[in-house]
């Protein structure tokens, strides 16, 4: 008899176990189906395109290009030992006017460190440019406004225009003196 309860309560034991893994597999399959529904939510989300601000945008860059713009103005680069002429204003004047410039120029050092040595090595050559331009205006010309911009503007083409390539380049020329008498 005992037997027999034992070859009963087995059968029942059987039935659980197959309900158990009858839902235990629906639980493993509704949790694939979750996974699989949030990993293609989350890839839409990254692989969908977001709508562009492009007022935003613009705005960015225009903040950009104004600090850009401020640390440009702001910064200065190395210098060379001031380089000076003085010169008669010939034209219009009769001789009786003299101009005094001094100039600096600025510029960024390459990495060798060999660009300031050769803007002084060439120093004599700019002062001589420099006297030449400067001699060559009218008394008109040295006194306008712009007078120092223009001067500047050409020397800065100038000395670019005399520098072989690759060693470097002049960013400005600074007036530190600027006499007519």
């Amino acid at each position: 008899m005992a037997d027999k309860k034992e070859e009963t309560a087995a059968p029942e034991a059987e039935g659980e176990e197959g309900a158990e893994k009858k839902g235990g597999n629906l639980g493993l399959v509704i949790g694939i189906i979750v996974g699989i529904v949030l990993i293609q939510g989350a890839l839409a989300y990254l692989l969908i395109p977001k709508p562009v601000d492009e007022a935003a945008i613009r705005q960015k860059a225009e903040e950009d290009s104004i600090k850009a713009a401020i640390e440009a103005e702001t910064r200065m680069g190395a210098v060379t030992e001031p380089i000076e002429a003085v010169v008669n204003v010939a034209a219009g004047t009769e001789n009786e006017r003299i101009l005094k410039a001094v100039i600096i120029l600025e510029f960024e050092e390459n990495k060798k460190g060999t660009f300031g040595p050769e803007l002084l090595n060439r120093s004599p050559r700019y002062k001589d440019m420099l006297i030449k331009h400067l001699s060559s205006l009218s008394a008109k010309e040295i006194t306008d406004p712009m007078a120092k911009d223009n001067i500047s503007k050409e020397m800065l083409r100038q000395i670019n225009a005399s520098l072989p390539p690759g060693h470097g380049e002049v960013s400005n020329v600074l007036f530190t003196t600027y006499i007519i008498q």
